[in-house]
C-alpha cells in the first residue's frame, strides 16, 4: 500500500491533474477546481413533481417524480462536463457528481441506467452513465440493476434533429432482459434535452404492472 502510495505521488507530480474548467492543478481525486464547481447551474429542484423536469417528461411518459442535477447550457461548464464524461471515459467525474445528489431515495427499490446499444457500447467501449448511477446506487445503498433494460434500436446521432423526428425515431427503442420485480426505480441519463429517449425507456418499464419509474439526470436543457 505504501509502494502504491509513493508510486501515486509521483505521477501526480509529473502529471498532475487539471481542472477541466480552468487548468488549474487539483488533487487527483478531483475533476474540478472548487470557483469552477461553484459555477455550475445547480437545479436545487427536488426528486418531486414540483419542476421543470418533471413537467417536461410527463407530458411523454407516466412517471412518478424527476429532477436534474444542473441545468445545461451550450458553450458553458456543463458541456465540457458531459463531454469528458461520453467521450474520454471520465468515469470519476460521474462518481463525483453522484456525491452532489444528497436527496433520501430509501423509497427506491433499484436504480436503473440508461443502456447503450451493444453497437455503440463496443464502439465506446463504455457507458458514461453507468459510474454516475452506480455511485447513486452505491451512496444511498439501493440495488444497483443495469441487467434488466436493454437498447434494442440503434440509431444515428439525433441532436440535429427535432422532438417530433426523434420521439418517433426512438419509438419500441428499448426491451426489458428480464421481468422487473413490482416496485418504484430510478432511472439515470445524463442529459434531458427532448425527452425521447428517456419516455421510450420509460414506456418499456412500465409495460409490467405495478411498477413506478422515476428520473434523475446530471443535466437538464432548458
Amino acid at each position: 500500500m505504501e509502494i502504491k502510495s509513493i508510486l501515486n505521488s509521483f505521477i501526480d507530480l509529473i502529471f498532475p491533474m487539471r481542472c477541466i474548467g480552468c487548468e488549474d492543478v487539483i488533487q487527483s481525486n478531483q475533476f474540478l477546481c472548487v470557483p469552477c464547481l461553484n459555477q455550475l447551474t445547480y437545479t436545487h429542484w427536488q426528486l418531486n413533481q414540483s419542476n421543470a423536469v418533471f413537467r417536461a417528461l410527463n407530458l411523454l411518459c407516466p412517471v412518478e417524480a424527476a429532477t436534474a442535477l444542473c441545468i445545461f447550457k451550450s458553450n458553458q461548464l456543463i458541456q465540457q462536463i458531459l463531454h469528458e464524461m461520453k467521450y474520454r471515459n471520465r468515469s470519476e467525474i460521474g462518481a463525483s457528481l453522484a456525491e452532489l445528489f444528497v436527496q433520501d431515495i430509501q423509497h427506491i427499490d433499484g436504480v436503473i441506467p440508461m443502456p447503450l446499444h451493444p453497437k455503440r457500447l463496443k464502439k465506446r467501449g463504455y457507458n458514461q452513465v453507468e459510474p454516475f448511477a452506480k455511485a447513486i446506487a452505491e451512496n444511498h445503498k439501493r440495488p444497483y440493476l443495469p441487467q434488466f433494460l436493454e437498447r434494442t434500436k440503434h440509431i444515428q446521432s439525433l441532436v440535429s434533429r427535432d422532438r417530433n423526428f426523434r420521439l418517433n425515431a426512438l419509438s419500441n427503442a428499448f426491451a426489458l432482459k428480464q421481468a422487473l420485480p413490482k416496485g418504484h426505480y430510478l432511472l439515470i441519463d445524463d442529459i434531458l434535452t427532448t425527452g425521447a429517449t428517456i419516455s421510450s425507456a420509460v414506456h418499456q418499464l412500465k409495460n409490467q404492472n405495478q411498477i413506478k419509474i422515476s428520473v434523475l439526470t446530471i443535466a437538464y436543457a432548458d
